[in-house]
Parts: C-alpha cells; structure tokens; sequence
C-alpha cells in the first residue's frame, strides 16, 4: 500500500492545486480585464460544475491525450523490434562510460530547440528513446529527468524566440511590432545560458555521485523486449535512418520559420508541392490532402508521422497488423497514468479560466503600488503562472491587465512574466512537463524539490540581477 500511494502522490499534489482553484472561486469574485478590471458577483464551482469541467479536459485537451496515446503505442512497438533493440545497444556501448558528455549534450540541444520552438510538447517524441538509453546506462532518475524534461524546462524559461513562450508575452508587451519577439532578447538569451549551465552543473554533481552508488532503480517504461529473437541478424541502420529523420523533421516543423524569422522557404517548398499538377489535376493535394508546411504544424501532425512510422515497421519490419494493435494496447495501459496526470493539471487551468478569480487577485496584488513596482509585477506573474499551465492563458489572465496599466514599462514585463512562468514550470503541480515527467519516471514530488531548490535559487537570483540591469537602463 505504501509503494501504491508514493506512486500517485503527483495526483494527489495536483489534487489540491485543484481544489484551492475551486476553493478560491467561493470567496474571491469574478473578474475580467476590459480596458480595466471589470467585477462581478461571487460565481462558486459547485459539486456538479467540479465533476462537469473535469471531465471535459478529454474534449478541450484530446489533442493531447492523443498524442501520448499515439507515443505510448509508438515506443512499444519499437521495444519489440529486433533492429531497434540493436540500435541502443550500440548507442550504449559507444557511450559506456562518457554518461556525463551524454547527458549534458540532451539536455543543451533540448533547452536550445525549446527556446525557438513553436511547441515544446513535440520534443517529448523522442525521450522516451533517451530514456531507454539513459536507463541502460545506469544514469540515476532524476539526472534523466534533468537532461531530458528538464532540458525542455530551461527552454522554457530562457525562450528567445519561441512562438509558445516568450512569442504569447511579446505578442502583448511589446513596443516593437515589426519585431515583437526582438524585444530584449539579450536578456532572453542570458537566462537561456545561464540555465543551460546550472541545471548541468547540478545534473553533473547528482549523476558523479549516484554513479559511485549500486542502489540502482530501473525506470524505462519502454524497456526492450529481451524474449526477441533474431537479434543478432536483424539491421539496425533502418532505425537509425528512422530516428534521424523524426529528430530532424521534429526540429524543422516546429520552428518559427515565417512568424519569427521571416524565411518563407519552407512556405513556397510546401505550396509548390500542393500545387503540383498531373494532367492539370493537382494530384498530391487529391490524394493525400494538403500538407502543412513546417512551421505551422500543430501537436496533431507529429502522431500522423508516429502512425506513418508505425506502418513503415509493419510493412518492412515483419511484424503482423494484430501484434502492432495489440503493442498499440499495451502501449496505451503504460501510458495512462500520464494522460490522468495530464488532466489533473488541465483541470486547474478550466476552473482557472472558466471562473476567473485570478484577475481579481493580480488587481489587489499590483495595486498595492501606485506605481509600477517590479517586485509586485513579479508576485502578479506567479500568481498568475500558478493557474495558467500554458503561457497563453497567463496573457489571458492577466498579461492584458500589465498590457494596459503599465504601457510604459512592456518590454521589462516580457521577461518577468516569462521567467515568472519559467520558475514555477520547475516546481509548481499546474506545469504539465514537470509532471509529466515524473509520472513517466515515477519520480516522488518532494524527491524532486530536493534536487532542484538550489538551482531555482540561484535562477532567481540571476532573474533579480537581469531584471534589475533592465531597470537601470531605462531610468
């Protein structure tokens, strides 16, 4: 019973953020932003509004649930194929003993990509195949978790030019409309760095020390399957073509080619291929639809190319239609806690947003100054940040208000709201990567806090410093 409840502690976690959002919602009254803040009566969640907006995450959140589904079903596969299973072995064997190159390499390429991304939860397509690496190699949980989860983490709080982060900020506070995004990016791009550094600096003591330890705990919930056969026989190089080409085509949709960057390659690479024609019949777009060019793809694309893959292993890989639907079910039982963990934390940010207290709160919070007050501001974001789960729905709840009440001070607002969000991603029960990745390690929450307060600590202190040198140049 003991093991059971350490391993839903995370729901339990989440649990109580929920309730406290309901909770909130009894004593505080409804308010939106307007121009100006705008109140109305107290508007209470009651016990059918509770179980009605919970159960409504499978619908505003289904292309989420999907896609874990769809990675569920994807790995399992895979952890069934001879040739995969050759490929991480010989990935482990090269790296036998350079763990700790390994694992800041992972976890600097993912912050990087992050930061510039349009859609961070894209990346989680290729960490459960990390994680079956890592877990062979015998690098601990929670250094697998950092450069993995926690890389994506630290391009959260240093996004320079993603269109999911720091983009949802700039889009509100911004001075610059040519280029929103260009607003202080020096500052964007320090955090970035000084992020990168110290979750590997403290990842690096962590792993150096649970190495010389042989209380090793497996973690790969995609282990491969040992009863295989044909091992030796079976060709690795298709999968490393295969992965090569998801890791590449993952980074290259995923990119704020057009909205950010201005590159509009891809764009005419795209319309050339849906326009082409057969006899005058533009036959690509008849047959396979429209494809989306990269850039513009949602969190929907990415399983469309996981199913294609899946089928590639079907075809070529002589595994039958009903082992692949029934590794697809397996798959699925592995993934579930997951997709539960995930509704959890949506289902602070429904109750957040259809019975929005959050605004009223911010209003007391800035409102205690009648001046902008950098500190305050910074209170109102992670408060904020606290119900909002993605950043654009922290622009919603209360990016509108600073927008208006503050149009002096916006470019300094992108980056406390920004880092606001970025810290509590690290820590806070509503950061749905933070939870997602210790459900899928089955990490405990307060083994995480271990690790991790020194690094937020020192992170905010360089939030401080950066914030304070903005504030120094603009007097």
């Amino acid at each position: 019973m003991k093991k059971a409840n350490g391993k839903y502690d995370l729901i339990k976690i989440i649990g109580i953020l929920v309730l406290l959002t309901v909770a909130l919602t009894w004593v505080v009254p409804y308010g939106y932003f307007q121009g100006e803040l705008v109140t109305k009566d107290i508007t209470r969640v009651g016990v059918i509004n509770f179980f009605d907006f919970s159960l409504r995450g499978m619908l505003y959140f289904g292309a989420l649930v999907m896609f874990l589904f769809v990675l569920g079903g994807f790995y399992q596969v895979l952890s069934k194929m001879a040739g995969y299973q050759n490929l991480i072995r010989g990935i482990c064997r090269e790296f036998k003993d350079h763990e700790v190159p390994l694992v800041v390499a992972i976890s600097t390429v993912l912050a990087i990509f992050t930061s510039v991304s349009t859609e961070y939860y894209a990346f989680i397509v290729i960490i459960p195949f990390i994680i079956t690496i890592l877990n062979r190699l015998k690098v601990d949980k929670i250094s697998a978790f950092s450069a993995t989860f926690g890389g994506i983490l630290a391009g959260i709080i240093g996004s320079t030019y993603s269109t999911k982060v720091s983009g949802q900020f700039a889009n509100i506070f911004t001075t610059n409309a040519a280029i929103p995004n260009n607003s202080y990016i020096w500052a964007r791009a320090i955090i970035l760095l000084i992020a990168i550094v110290l979750l590997n600096i403290f990842t690096v003591l962590r792993l150096k020390k649970t190495q010389k330890s042989k209380d090793f705990q497996e973690y790969d919930r995609f282990e491969i399957d040992s009863t295989v056969s044909n091992k030796d026989k079976a060709p690795a190089w298709p999968y490393v073509t295969m992965f090569i080409l998801l890791f590449v085509t993952t980074v290259l949709a995923y990119m704020p080619w057009t909205t950010m960057w201005n590159i509009g390659l891809f764009t005419n690479i795209t319309n050339w291929v849906n326009e082409l024609k057969l006899f005058g019949v533009p036959i690509v777009s008849y047959v396979s639809g429209n494809f989306v060019e990269f850039g513009k793809w949602n969190i929907f694309t990415i399983q469309f190319v996981m199913i294609f893959a899946t089928m590639l292993i079907h075809w070529f890989g002589n595994m039958s239609l009903d082992d692949v639907f029934e590794s697809y079910g397996e798959g699925f039982k592995k993934i579930s806690y997951l997709v539960v963990v995930l509704l959890f934390v949506y289902a602070i940010l429904e109750f957040a947003v259809m019975y929005p207290v959050v605004p009223v709160m911010v209003d007391k919070i800035a409102g205690l100054s009648k001046n902008f007050n950098i500190v305050l501001s910074f209170i109102s974001g992670l408060v904020a940040a606290l119900f909002s789960v993605e950043p654009q729905y922290m622009v919603s709840l209360a990016g509108t208000y600073f927008a208006a009440t503050y149009s002096q001070n916006l470019d300094i607002l992108i980056i406390i709201f920004q880092t606001a969000f970025g810290l509590l991603s690290f820590i806070a029960p509503s950061s749905a990567i933070l939870m997602l990745g210790l459900a899928y390690l089955e990490i405990p929450y307060k083994e995480w806090i271990k690790h991790i307060w020194k690094f937020l600590l020192a992170m905010f202190i360089v939030v401080v410093i950066v914030l304070a040198i903005m504030q120094l140049s603009v007097l």
